[in-house]
């Protein structure tokens, strides 16, 4: 008789094997490195990873944010979950190109900021614009911890300014909620867990969306009893990195994925939507 953490292993395997057999075509790519006002750039190109859906594009396309500890197969899963509902996935990696492999412990996180990571974002946006498989027009982000505070950073005026329309929307998995001064008019999504000691995302994400006006469009749901990694499959049972719990949770992923799937159809994967 298999036991518990057998049966939950295999359960998982067998959701992976099906989120695998989504993507229709993967490459790996290089994102040329556009000059963006207050971003440190790398030197060279940033390393990426492109996952098309089947069938024939242009596509809708979303850009996923790494954490703190760099790319890894969350981002796969992430990329094979988005292929599925029909989008293209690029992830780039922040870190390999600025000779950076982790930014968790709080005396390496100047090495790589939010900041710099949006000229990331922007860069690749651009990039995909020049591809032929995606539709240029629909483009989004999603990221997750580090990441997700860049996807919401991101969505700064100043970035909209210099690029008008480039990015339709932007999704952030329990990364702090800064600046609300700061924020333009591309719709953002927060998602976070009450319990998420890491940086407090629930408690930011609330107090932003109380200090934006009318017309700038964010939504913003926490979990009960849910921490950081909440949507990661892959964390079956409970760590704890740099003082913080990580864990599953299986009935906030769920309902998290709805949400962001109505989301992006709603702003990012519909013409003239």
């Amino acid at each position: 008789m298999r036991s518990p953490a057998a049966l939950c292993l295999v359960a998982v395997l067998g959701m992976l094997v099906g989120l695998a057999g989504c993507a229709a075509n993967m490459a790996a790519v290089a994102v040329p490195v556009q000059d963006v006002p207050g971003s440190r750039m790398p030197p060279q190109p940033i390393p990426a990873v492109l996952a098309l859906p089947a069938g024939t594009g242009p596509f809708p396309a979303v850009i996923v944010l790494h954490g703190c500890s760099g790319r890894s197969s969350a981002q796969q899963v992430w990329a094979e979950r988005l292929n599925s509902w029909g989008y293209a996935a690029l992830i780039p990696d922040s870190f390999a190109p600025r000779g950076v492999s982790n930014v968790c412990a709080p005396a390496n996180q100047p090495r790589v900021t939010p900041q710099d990571r949006a000229g990331d974002v922007l860069s690749a946006a651009l990039w995909l614009r020049t591809q032929p498989e995606i539709d240029g027009t629909r483009i989004g982000v999603v990221g997750f911890s580090h990441g997700g505070l860049t996807a919401a950073w991101v969505t700064q005026r100043r970035y909209e300014r210099l690029y008008p329309g480039l990015l339709k929307a932007a999704v952030d998995y329990y990364g702090a909620c800064r600046s609300p001064e700061t924020h333009g008019t591309v719709p953002l999504l927060a998602l976070a867990g009450d319990d998420d000691t890491w940086g407090y995302p629930a408690l930011s994400c609330r107090g932003f969306a109380g200090k934006l006006r009318p017309d700038q469009v964010f939504e913003v749901q926490t979990y009960p009893g849910a921490v950081h990694v909440f949507d990661n499959v892959l964390q079956q049972y409970p760590i704890v990195v740099e003082g913080h719990p990580l864990e599953y949770d299986r009935q906030a992923a769920e309902d998290s994925f709805v949400r962001v799937k109505a989301f992006l159809d709603r702003y990012v994967g519909h013409r003239g939507g």
